[in-house]
C-alpha cells in the first residue's frame, strides 16, 4: 500500500511525501494520475489529508484512472474542503433603525457570479423572505395563502398553472425587487419555487417564468367538501430585508446586504459565501453517456475509491429543471412552461457528493454540512458502494440519496447492494423542503440500518419508485434499526417516517424506533406503504405519536405486518386508504395497538374498512382509561353507504380480531425503547418482544458489518 501525504502547507508540484506534501484534491488526485499513466503505480493508495482548511473553489472530477484510491483524514485530523470564500471589508450601517452591513461585489455586477446561499458564524443565514418562514415547527406557520386561480374547477394533480392572484396587500407593486424574488408554495407532498414573477397591478394577477407542477390547491378535498389553496411565501425580497440574520445580494448592483444578530460584529463574525454547488462526482464510463464506443454491458465503472474522516462545508444550491425527472403516473403535460420543482422527494436535486458508475466505493465518517443540494448521492451503475458513520446536517435537500435504472433500463445502469449504515442525518429540507433522510428510488438488495434521523421537512426513509402492481427493480432492501423522529414539522402532508412504493418482494422493514411524526394537512404516518407496496415484511417497530396512523397502507397486498407497537397515532392507530376487492392489504396479528385516538382501524376514500383489506387477528389492544375508540370509514360513508363507525364488537362481527384481546399489555416506556412485563398478555398472544435500544447510531467500535 502506498501512502502519500496532503497539507493545506504542501505543494502539488512536491513528490507527495509526509515531509513535502501536496497542497490541493486536484494536486493530489492529478499526481496520482501521472504517476499510473507513467507505470510508476499500480498498487492501491491513501492518501493522508492532514488539519487544515483546504479552500475548494470548483467541483473535483474523478474516473474510472482514479480507481483503488483512499482519502483519508491523518491521525488526530480533522481536515475541512471548503467550498466557500470568507467575505471580508464590510461596511457598517443603518438601515430603518437597524444596524446593516454592506459589501460590494463586482464580479455580480459582471454576471460572473452570484449566490443563493451565505453562511455565519457556522450557521445557514435565510435570505430576505415575507412572510418569517423557517423550515420548523414555529416558522411553518408564517406563510400567506393563494387568493384566486385560473379555472378553479381544474382540480386534476397535474393541472399546474403560471398565475395565481394573491390575497389583498400580501404582494406590493412598489417593490422593486420583486422581479428577482421567488415565490415558494408549499402544497400536497412538494414545495416548488416559481422565479421572475410579474404583477399585474391593473388586475392583480401574478405570472412565472415556471408552472406548478401540481394544481394550486392546498391538498385534496378538505372535511368541509372544499378545496383550499396553496400556501406559499416569498423568498429573496429586499423589501422584506428587516429581520437580524436576514441578508440580500442584488444582481442589479453587486451589493451585499446583511442584518447582524445581536453581538455579532465585523470582527467577531465569519460569513462565508459559496463557490461551488458539488464537491466532487466521481464515476466510470456507462454505454451511451460519453460517446465512448463501449459495448452495451462494457461499463468502466471507477472502483474502490473512498472518501473518509474528511468535512465538506459549505456549497450553494440552484433549482433544476425536473422534466427529465417527471414521473410516469403525472399527467404534467399541457404547457410548455418548465414545472417549478420536483413531483415527489426532491429527485431532481444531485447530491454536493455523487458517484456515477461506481463499485466498491465508499464514504465513511465524513462530514457533509452547510450545503445546497442532498448530501450524499449514488446513481445509475452504482453496486457494491457504502456510506457508513457519517454526520449529514443543514443541507439543502435531503441526507442520502439513490437509484438507477427502472426495468426499462440498461441493466448496467441499475444500482444495487448498498451499504448506508450509521448515519447522523439532521436538520434536512432546508431549501427543498421535501428531501428525504434517506432515499432509495430504483435500488435493490440494499441495506439501511442504524441511522439517526431527525428534524426534517419531510420522509424519513423512502424505498421504491414505482406506482401501482407493475415488477420494480426495488426488492430485498433491509430497512433495519433506524431511529426516526421528529419528522414533517408540519411543513407538507402526505409523508411518514418510513415510506415504501411499489411492488418489492423481499423488502424488511424491521427495528425501527419512530415517533413525532406530523404533516400539515393529511398524512403523518409512521410506517406509510404507499401504491401497491406488495410483499413487504413489517415487524418489530416501535412507532408512537404521530399525526395520522403509526401504520397506513395506501393499497397493495400480502403484506405481512407482525410484532410492532403502534401508539398514541392522532387520528387512527391502523389506517388502509384504498380497500381494493380481490385480495387482503395485509396480515396484520400480534401487535400492540395502544390508544389514545380518534379512531382505531380507519378506512380512506374508496371501500369499506370492514370488507376485508386487512386480516387482522391476535393483537393486543389498549385504550389507557377509557373505552376502545371505534373504527372509522370518515370519508366513504355517504359517497358509498358504509358504515361511519363500528364499535369492536361490530369489528368482531364482521370477522376481524377473533383471537385478539383488550387488555393492558403492562409497557414500560424508556426513551431508548419500550419494555414488556414477563407476564403481559401480548406475549401469550404471540408477540415477539424487541429492544429497541440498539436503534440509531453505533459506536464505531461496535459496527457490526451488513452482508
Amino acid at each position: 500500500m502506498h501512502v502519500y501525504h496532503l497539507s493545506p502547507r504542501g505543494r502539488d508540484s512536491a513528490p507527495g511525501s509526509l515531509t513535502r506534501p501536496w497542497a490541493t484534491l486536484a494536486g493530489a488526485r492529478d499526481n496520482l494520475r501521472q504517476l499510473r499513466a507513467a507505470g510508476k503505480l499500480s498498487d492501491p493508495v491513501t492518501v493522508q489529508v492532514h488539519a487544515g482548511r483546504y479552500e475548494q473553489a470548483e467541483m473535483l472530477v474523478f474516473d474510472q484512472t482514479d480507481s483503488h484510491t483512499r482519502y483519508a483524514a491523518a491521525p488526530g485530523a480533522s481536515p475541512v474542503f471548503d467550498g466557500g470564500e470568507k467575505l471580508t471589508g464590510w461596511k457598517v450601517g443603518t438601515r430603518n433603525g437597524r444596524t446593516e452591513w454592506t459589501l460590494d461585489l463586482p464580479d455580480v455586477v459582471a454576471g460572473k457570479r452570484y449566490f443563493r446561499s451565505l453562511f455565519v458564524n457556522g450557521r445557514r443565514a435565510p435570505r430576505a423572505r415575507l412572510p418569517k418562514f423557517s423550515p420548523d415547527e414555529k416558522g411553518t406557520k408564517n406563510v400567506f395563502h393563494i387568493g384566486d386561480i385560473l379555472e378553479p374547477e381544474k382540480v386534476g394533480l397535474g393541472d399546474g398553472r403560471d398565475t395565481f392572484k394573491p390575497k389583498p396587500g400580501d404582494v406590493s407593486p412598489a417593490w422593486a425587487s420583486l422581479p428577482d424574488a421567488e415565490f415558494v408554495l408549499l402544497h400536497y407532498w412538494i414545495e416548488e419555487r416559481l422565479p421572475k414573477p410579474a404583477l399585474n397591478p391593473r388586475t392583480g394577477w401574478l405570472s412565472f417564468a415556471r408552472r406548478s407542477a401540481f394544481t394550486l390547491y392546498e391538498a385534496y378535498v378538505n372535511s368541509a367538501g372544499g378545496r383550499n389553496f396553496a400556501r406559499y411565501y416569498i423568498d429573496n425580497l429586499f423589501e422584506a430585508l428587516t429581520e437580524p440574520g436576514e441578508w440580500y445580494l442584488s444582481r442589479e448592483t453587486g451589493r451585499l446586504y446583511y442584518l447582524p444578530r445581536p453581538g455579532e460584529t465585523p470582527a467577531n463574525t465569519a460569513i462565508y459565501a459559496p463557490r461551488l454547488h458539488t464537491f466532487i462526482r466521481a464515476g466510470g464510463k456507462l454505454f451511451g453517456e460519453t460517446g465512448d464506443r463501449l459495448d452495451v454491458f462494457g461499463t468502466l465503472p471507477v472502483r474502490g475509491l473512498e472518501f473518509s474522516g474528511l468535512t465538506f462545508r459549505h456549497a450553494d444550491w440552484y433549482s433544476p429543471l425536473t422534466e427529465a425527472h417527471i414521473l410516469g403516473h403525472f399527467l404534467l403535460e399541457g404547457n410548455d412552461a418548465p414545472i417549478g420543482g420536483s413531483p415527489q422527494a426532491a429527485i431532481a436535486v444531485p447530491g454536493a457528493l455523487t458517484f456515477r458508475a461506481a463499485r466498491d466505493c465508499a464514504v465513511t465518517d465524513c462530514t457533509i454540512e452547510l450545503v445546497g443540494l442532498y448530501g450524499l448521492e449514488f446513481g445509475p451503475g452504482c453496486r457494491e458502494c457504502s456510506a457508513i458513520g457519517n454526520d449529514l446536517h443543514d443541507l439543502g435537500a435531503g441526507g442520502i440519496r439513490a437509484g438507477g435504472a427502472d426495468l426499462d433500463g440498461f441493466a448496467e445502469r441499475r444500482t444495487g447492494n448498498l451499504r448506508i449504515t450509521d448515519n447522523h442525518i439532521h436538520h434536512i429540507g432546508r431549501i427543498f423542503h421535501q428531501g428525504i433522510g434517506v432515499l432509495l428510488a430504483h435500488a435493490a438488495d440494499c441495506v439501511v440500518a442504524h441511522n439517526h434521523i431527525h428534524d426534517t421537512c419531510y420522509t424519513g426513509i423512502s424505498t421504491g419508485w414505482t406506482w401501482g402492481f407493475r415488477d420494480t427493480i426495488s426488492c430485498n432492501n433491509r430497512i433495519e434499526n433506524n431511529h426516526i423522529h421528529h419528522i414533517g414539522a408540519g411543513i407538507l402532508s402526505d409523508m411518514g417516517g418510513i415510506y415504501t412504493l411499489g411492488i418489492q418482494p423481499g423488502t424488511v422493514l424491521r427495528g425501527n424506533h419512530l415517533h413525532d411524526i406530523y404533516s400539515h394537512d393529511y398524512g403523518g404516518w409512521g410506517v406509510y406503504l404507499d401504491e401497491g407496496s406488495s410483499y413487504i415484511l413489517v415487524e418489530h417497530n416501535l412507532v408512537h405519536d404521530t399525526k395520522d396512523a403509526p401504520f397506513n397502507i395506501h393499497y397493495g397486498h400480502e403484506n405481512i405486518v407482525r410484532s410492532n407497537i403502534f401508539a398514541r397515532g392522532k387520528n387512527a392507530l391502523c389506517s388502509v386508504s384504498r380497500i381494493e376487492p380481490g385480495h387482503f392489504s395485509a396480515s396484520f396479528f400480534n401487535n400492540i395497538l395502544l390508544g389514545p385516538s380518534a379512531s382505531l382501524y380507519k378506512g380512506g376514500y374508496k371501500g369499506n374498512i370492514a370488507s376485508g383489506a386487512l386480516v387482522a387477528n391476535a393483537n393486543c389492544i389498549w385504550f389507557p382509561g377509557g373505552p376502545l375508540a371505534p373504527s372509522l370509514n370518515p370519508e366513504t360513508h355517504l359517497k358509498e353507504g358504509n358504515p361511519h363507525k363500528l364499535s369492536f364488537a361490530a369489528w368482531k362481527k364482521a370477522g376481524h380480531d377473533q383471537l385478539t384481546i383488550v387488555a393492558d399489555p403492562k409497557l414500560t416506556e424508556g426513551k431508548r425503547t419500550w419494555r414488556l412485563a414477563k407476564n403481559s398478555p401480548a406475549l401469550k398472544l404471540g408477540f415477539v418482544p424487541y429492544d429497541w435500544s440498539k436503534s440509531g447510531v453505533r459506536p464505531k467500535a461496535k459496527r457490526i458489518a451488513y452482508v
